[in-house]
Formats: structure tokens, C-alpha cells, sequence
């Protein structure tokens, strides 16, 4: 599979959408990860009331991958209920096995990374955002 195909409109779009966004200031929930391989950085802000997400924010320091998943992450989670405690499980199960199906537990949404199965050393890149959020509001699960 050529590479540039990870790269396909919907993940930049996902990707310059969340540069554009600005961090919250009223937060009660943060978490910074990165990845030592790339040098990724996910540095996540959320607002959470009531096992529910009330606002989150994601800034990344990395690749296209990473900061289109990050974007993501805020359209998925934003105003929702905490995701799944399986949900980086299911993710990563998902990209690991080109031949399984989306599982109904994860958003259609996280289709856009089809592309990305094939590239086993990208898998990093788009699940940390999800990881950061998971470890932010762990406490809370």
C-alpha cells in the first residue's frame, strides 16, 4: 500500500481542524503522553461533570496521524457519556486485524483509519489520544 494514502482528506481535515482548536482553560482532568519512537506529544484537557464529558481539548506536537486522531477524539467524546474502559482494547484489536469488521463497540467514525491497519508502525499514532483520555478520567471509571 503506498503511504501517501494514510494521508487522504478526511484525516487532514480531521487534522487541521484540531491544530486550529484552542486548549480549555476550565478543566479538571489532564494527561500528557508521548511517544519515545516518533516523538509524538498528546497533551489532553477535559472537563468532566458527572461521568460525562462537558468539554475536552487535545494538542498535539507530531505527525498528520496523530493530530487528525486527536481531532477526532474531541468530536467523538465532547458532551458524551466516558468512553468504554475497552475502547483503546477494541481499537487496537481492530487495527491489528485486517480482517475483522468495526466492532459496534467503537463509532463508525474511527473507519477514516482504515488506511492505517496496514502500517503497523503508525497504530501508535492514532490510538494515543484515545490513551491519554482513558488515563485522564481513569480514576472516574
Amino acid at each position: 500500500m503506498n503511504e501517501l494514502l494514510i494521508y487522504q482528506d478526511k484525516i487532514l481535515s480531521l487534522a487541521a481542524e484540531n491544530k486550529k482548536s484552542l486548549p480549555i482553560e476550565n478543566f479538571n482532568r489532564s494527561y500528557e503522553i508521548k511517544n519515545p519512537l516518533c516523538g509524538d506529544e498528546v497533551k489532553v484537557r477535559i472537563r468532566l461533570v458527572n461521568n460525562e464529558i462537558d468539554d475536552i481539548s487535545t494538542i498535539v506536537r507530531g505527525c498528520a496521524l496523530c493530530e487528525a486522531s486527536a481531532g477526532l477524539t474531541v468530536k467523538l467524546f465532547k458532551n458524551k457519556k466516558i468512553p468504554n474502559n475497552n475502547f483503546v482494547k477494541d481499537f487496537l484489536n481492530w487495527l491489528e486485524n485486517k480482517d475483522q469488521d468495526l466492532s459496534i463497540s467503537l463509532p463508525e467514525e474511527i473507519g477514516v483509519f482504515t488506511p492505517i491497519r496496514d502500517i503497523k508502525n503508525r497504530h501508535k499514532c492514532i490510538t494515543m489520544p484515545f490513551e491519554a483520555i482513558l488515563k485522564s478520567i481513569k480514576e472516574d471509571l
